[in-house]
């Protein structure tokens, strides 16, 4: 027993310190639903809910969605490819 309390005793101070450091590296301005000083006081008061909230509520939005990334394209799909493909052949054999 006292070994799964040492546990999750470890597992709470780890998420408290990850949450303590992404609060103190996160913009102010792009903070969400409260101010940074309530978040620090609510992470480390209200350990572990005050992190889990702050990963939930209060951490900033990325800038850029996830849906917007690059996504990549396979050779055989891409129609640049396919038509610089075609003109390397036509150049290479021209009787083609």
């Amino acid at each position: 027993m006292a070994q799964v309390f040492a546990l999750l005793l470890l597992l709470d101070v780890a998420l408290v310190l990850i949450a303590l450091v992404d609060c103190l590296r996160a913009d102010e301005s792009a903070i969400r639903t409260a101010p940074w000083t309530a978040w620090m006081f609510a992470i480390l008061l209200i350990s572990p809910i005050g992190a889990i909230a702050w990963f939930v509520k209060g951490r900033p939005v990325p800038s850029v969605p996830l849906r917007a990334r690059p996504v990549f394209v396979a050779p055989d799909d891409n129609p640049e490819f396919l038509k610089s493909l075609a003109a390397a052949l036509d150049e290479r054999d021209p009787d083609r």
